[in-house]
Order: structure tokens, then sequence, then C-alpha cells
């Protein structure tokens, strides 16, 4: 009996090996329809059955766009959370990455970021309570493999750009040393400077790169002198004279053999617009194949991929009667359009920011997203003019009017007056006309008893001070000049210690008031005797 069992056992096992081995000769898994042939939850290039070489080989910098990382960067001087790199300098590298800090609470950041979420920021001379030109930042980094000597390489990277004032035109070299022990260099010495002042190592080649909020592609070529292992990348050597902290941002740093680019994909094209595209060198006798995140894209089967369908990480696969090739990822996250508005309405009124009434003040963020797959973030400050009623005090010679906004007011008494804003809003003035309590006296007697003696002008505290008052005679003569006289004070009717005669005289006077105002005064005044 048990004999029969294990008989029965090993015939199942059998047919389970044949059913198996039949599936896997029935179906394997095809590599470019978007489909599970072999049902092992793979697709396409996700699965091990469609290996293929790499078309070129990857950046000897690791990580080149600093998108692989240790830890989230927490503020300034995080350049040990990009996976790979070195802080290489006293100075200390700035990283920068979506996942926490990213620069936009200090900077209007240049877009769209090259390649990804992660980059670098770095100064030229620092001033840190005294200038020290030679205090520059540096990123360093140990090779994938050491440089070949006397072999051609290829240094591509993108510099970016804030204002001019912030970021002006800059030299980014390249330096290179035989071991990785040399990093990081000059460190406790801030004026120790580029790394090229050391023994170790060796300036390999710099461009100068100038841009205004934007982000600029260089590139460079050098051969290798020696067998290099480590890299440091930063300001040139020469020193900055202007003492203003300048900053620049880097990303996409890629050195290879100069036969090792150009082989990858390329995108030509304005990203959120149907002109995108991807592009890869043509190759003859080669067929293509597009993917995104490792499975087909149907039909897409030339050089050329027209309008990419949304964000992902785009790859190549090449193949002929050699083989296949795959190209690198290209890793495609579409920039988000950054609109900012600032919006003032009255108390009471409410604004529609997309289909969604609000009416208090604040900031408030919307994000919509295109049919390019692009996001168009919003951000509208809205602010809440309050209905203001102010009451106004004021003083006007007889004649004059006192200006409220359009309303000229010449009477006396209390006026309520309706004004608008540049925002509509309606704001209330309560305001209070009166006259200065000003006498002109159009005739004096000067014969000392004591009444009416002197010509002056009176307003008790009205009057803060007479600053000037001349007095002529019929044939325009100055009989009489006084200055910064006190109200009551003025011409006794003397001319040299001598009575002038009686007669009518002309005065000009200045007067200032209690509130600060000036008024020029001129008329006749008659001398009896």
């Amino acid at each position: 009996m048990n004999s029969w069992i294990q008989l029965f056992v090993i015939l199942c096992l059998l047919v389970k090996l044949a059913f198996s081995l039949s599936y896997e000769t029935l179906a394997p898994e095809i590599c470019d329809n978007a489909l599970d042939d072999d049902l092992d939850g793979l697709i396409d290039l996700n699965d091990d059955d469609c290996y293929c070489e790499p078309l070129e080989k990857p950046s000897l910098i690791p990580n080149p766009s600093f998108e692989d990382r240790d830890c989230c960067p927490e503020g300034h001087s995080n350049l040990a959370c990009a996976s790979g790199w070195i802080q290489a300098s006293e100075g200390s590298t700035d990283y920068f990455h979506a996942c926490n800090y990213d620069g936009t609470d200090i900077f209007t950041l240049p877009q769209p970021i090259p390649d990804g979420e992660g980059f670098i920021g770095l100064i030229d001379g620092s001033f840190t309570g005294s200038f020290i030109p030679a205090l520059k930042e540096y990123a360093g980094a140990c090779l994938e493999s050491p440089t070949i000597p006397n072999t051609q390489y290829r240094l591509e990277f993108y510099t970016g750009f804030l204002d001019r004032q912030t970021s002006p035109e800059i030299e980014i070299a390249l330096f290179g040393t035989t071991a990785c022990a040399n990093l990081p260099f000059g460190i406790g010495d801030k004026s120790f400077g580029c790394p090229a002042n050391s023994p170790d190592w060796v300036q390999l080649g710099s461009v100068f790169v100038s841009g205004e909020n934007q982000w600029t592609k260089s590139l460079f070529k050098f051969r290798s002198p020696l067998e290099l292992k480590a890299i440091a990348i930063g300001p040139g050597c020469g020193l900055r004279s202007s003492t203003n902290n300048t900053y620049h941002f880097l990303d996409q740093v890629i050195l290879k053999e100069n036969s090792n680019f150009d082989l990858g994909i390329k995108a030509k094209g304005p990203a959120c617009t149907d002109d995108l595209v991807f592009e890869i060198r043509l190759l003859e006798d080669h067929n293509y194949q597009w993917y995104k995140n490792g499975v087909a894209l149907p039909q897409a089967i030339g050089n050329r991929l027209l309008n990419p369908p949304g964000p992902g990480q785009y790859q190549v696969r090449l193949e002929n009667s050699a083989g296949c090739k795959i190209s690198e990822v290209y890793n495609y996250l579409p920039p988000s359009q950054f609109t900012q508005t600032t919006q003032t309405i009255c108390a009471g009124e409410e604004v529609d920011f997309n289909e969604r009434p609000i009416s208090q003040a604040g900031i408030y963020w919307d994000t919509l997203q295109t049919i390019n797959y692009c996001d168009s973030i919003v951000r509208l400050e809205l602010l809440v003019e309050q209905a203001v009623e102010t009451d106004i005090s004021a003083k006007v010679f007889p004649g004059e009017s006192y200006q409220v906004g359009s309303y000229s007011i010449n009477t006396p008494g209390a006026h309520i007056r309706t004004l608008s804003s540049a925002s509509g809003c309606d704001s209330t003035i309560h305001l209070q006309l009166a006259y200065y309590a000003l006498y002109i006296p159009n005739a004096f007697s000067p014969n000392d008893d004591y009444v009416n003696d002197v010509f002056s002008f009176y307003g008790g505290s009205e009057i803060k001070e007479i600053s000037s008052l001349h007095i002529f005679d019929r044939w325009g003569a100055l009989v009489y000049r006084g200055e910064a006289l006190q109200a009551n004070q003025g011409w006794d009717g003397a001319v040299n210690g001598k009575d002038a005669p009686q007669g009518v005289y002309i005065y000009t006077a200045n007067l200032i008031m209690i509130d600060g105002r000036e008024k020029v005064l001129q008329g006749q005044v008659s001398l009896l005797r």
C-alpha cells in the first residue's frame, strides 16, 4: 500500500514538472508587448528574462544628479545626505532635495530643475564677519573606477543661476587626485582655497558659465594625466574681489570617457507642451522599443518618442543581429508651473479660488494638472480691506478750502464724506472744519494810549509765530522789518525813531500757525494820529 502511495506522489511530481516545462516553452516572457507572458508578476524589462547589456557606461561620478540620499537634508551644509558625495572643503556645500529642505524658503529657484529633485548649492568666497575670498565650497566623490591615463574624458553639468548680483559669471572647475584619502582637503583652514593649492590635487579643466534665473548646461574635455580615483568640483582658483556672497547651484554632474557620451536619451522641446520629444541617437541596423517604468509603450518603436506620457523612468531597448542593449534610465519629472498673485477684497466680500469661495485674509494654495501632466501651482495671497472711519479736525482761512479726496470743503462745520480706495472699498471721513481765529486790523493809532498802538496780527494761541513782517510806504520804501515776532508784536508807527506820518501803508507777512501751517498775508493798514 505504501508503495502505491509513493508511486502516485512521484507521478504527480512528474506531471507538475512536465506542465511547468511545457508552459515555460510555450509562454516565455516577451519583452516588448506590455504583458506578463510567463505569469511571474514581472512585465517586460522588470523581468530578468529581458536583461540586456547597458548601451552606455554610467558616470564615473556616483549619484551624478544628487537623487540618491542617505537622509533628507534638514538645512544648510547637509551634503553628507547625498549618497556617494563628500564635503570636500572647509566651506560647507549645501544639499537640497524635495524630500524636505528644497531651498524654496529663501530662493526663487530657477526652473525647471534639470534632473529629478536633488541638487547642490555653493559659494565662491564668503563674507563671514570679514570677507575671505579663498573660502570656496567644493563637493567631492570617489570615482566608480579610476581614470585611464592619457584617455580623453568629458564632464557635463548644469549650473543654476539666481539674479545677476547673487549669481554672477563663475568659473566651474574639476580637480582630481590619485587617492580617496585626499578627501576632504584644507579642513580647519578657511583661507586654503581651491584643491590645486595642495600637491595632492591637479586641476583637470574649467569653464566660465553665466546666466540669470536659469539652469545652464556646460561641458569641457580633458585628458587624464594620472590614474585618478577621486574628484572635487566647485569654483575655479581665481579669487573674487567683490565682497557679496555669490551663490550658484549644480546638478547632473556626469563624467565619462568622451566616447561613451551622447548615447542616452535626450529631451528636446519645452516641457509641458506637445512639442516635447525624447530622442536617442540613431544607429543603423537596430530596432528600437521605448519603455516607461520598464513596461513597453505600444507603437513606440523609433529613435524618437513624441509627447511622452507623463512622469516616470524611460528607457530604450536596441536590438540587432548581435543582441540587445538597453539605455540608461531617463528620469522625467515634469516641472511645476508656479504662479503667485495678490488680491484685495473689501470686508464682507468673497473671491472664487478654483471653485472655492474664500473671504478670510491669508495665503491659499492650489494645484492643477495640465493635459501634458505638468502641475500648475497657484499661490494666492488674499488681503481683506476693512471699512475705515476717520475723524479729522482742520482749519482754513476764510476763502480757502479743505480737500478730502475729490471733495473741496470751505464751509465751517461738520461734514461727512465717503471715499473709495484703489480696491474699491469705501471709507468714511468725519471732518470738523473751522476758520482760524485770526484778526487783522485795517488801522492803528500809535499815540501811547495803550489801545491799538501797534500794528500786528491777533489770533491768541493759534498763531505760533509771525516769522516776518514788512511795512512799505506808498512809494514802496521799506519802513519796518520784523522777524520771529510773537502774536501782538509788530510796528509801533516809528521810522528810525521818529513818528511816521499819518497815511496808508502796505504790509506783507508770513505767519506760522499752531498746527505748523504757513500763511502769507498782504494788505493795507492806515496809520492814524
